[in-house]
């Protein structure tokens, strides 16, 4: 008996064959696919290329001035300490006034006849004149630091009596949450340290406090515990002058 084939073999081989096409199902082949080579154009040819070292010279745009030398590069003999500390630089504070050509011809002019003769004299008064005037123009220049706190926002007025010190206790004992220390401050046109001096909060209200801001710190992070510390060590330094 013949065997009578129902399907057609050659389609049935033709299925059994894997397709050849690799697909880019990684990472690895779509990066190896879009490495594609620069243009030629984009490249040098090799006649372009160097065969020895080169040299860039790139100068600085302006040339330098002993007015911008700071004092803590310059030792106490140098003349440019006085060159600084004239008249014509600090006449502003913002801007630097250099001196015009006019003026220093002038005045070298005139005085290269004295010159000559306090030369010998000049020169060994020349270091102790430079540290005496330099001394005598920071401490005159110097402006101080501004407060940290800021501007004070109540000055001494000292018109607070007697029974207006009693109230204020008598209101921070009554209700140390609502009557705080800068409440009360603004209530009595007073500075807070004043208000500080004049009366204390109750011990339960300090305790209560001290609890909430245990409970605040239980919640902080590495990160922000220590940031913390960094800012109180910091302030320490700047308290100290080290800053």
């Amino acid at each position: 008996m013949e065997a009578v084939a129902t399907r057609p073999a050659l389609a049935c081989c033709r299925r059994a064959v894997t397709s050849g096409i690799r697909h880019k199902s990684t990472a690895a082949r779509t990066r190896r696919a879009l490495n594609i080579p620069p243009h030629p154009s984009f490249l040098n040819s090799g006649s372009d290329r160097p065969t020895t070292d080169e040299i860039i010279y790139n100068p600085p745009s302006s040339a330098a001035s002993v007015y911008h030398t700071p004092f803590k590069f310059l030792p106490k003999s140098d003349p440019r300490r006085r060159a600084n500390l004239a008249s014509e630089l600090l006449a502003s504070s913002t801007t630097i006034q250099y001196p015009s050509s006019s003026s220093s011809s002038s005045s070298s002019s005139s005085s290269s006849a004295s010159s000559a003769s306090s030369a010998a004299a000049t020169s060994t008064q020349q270091p102790s004149e430079n540290s005496s005037s330099a001394s005598s123009s920071s401490s005159s220049d110097e402006v101080p630091f501004p407060s940290i706190e800021g501007p004070p926002r109540h000055k001494a007025r000292h018109h607070l009596t007697k029974a207006d010190i009693e109230e204020m206790r008598r209101l921070r004992a009554q209700d140390p949450a609502t009557n705080t220390v800068q409440a009360l401050s603004a209530r009595f046109q007073c500075s807070k340290l004043f208000v500080m001096m004049c009366c204390q909060a109750p011990k339960e209200h300090k305790d209560k406090v001290r609890a909430d801001l245990e409970r605040t710190k239980e919640r902080w992070g590495p990160r922000r515990q220590a940031a913390r510390e960094e800012r109180r060590a910091r302030m320490g330094l700047l308290f100290e002058g080290q800053l």
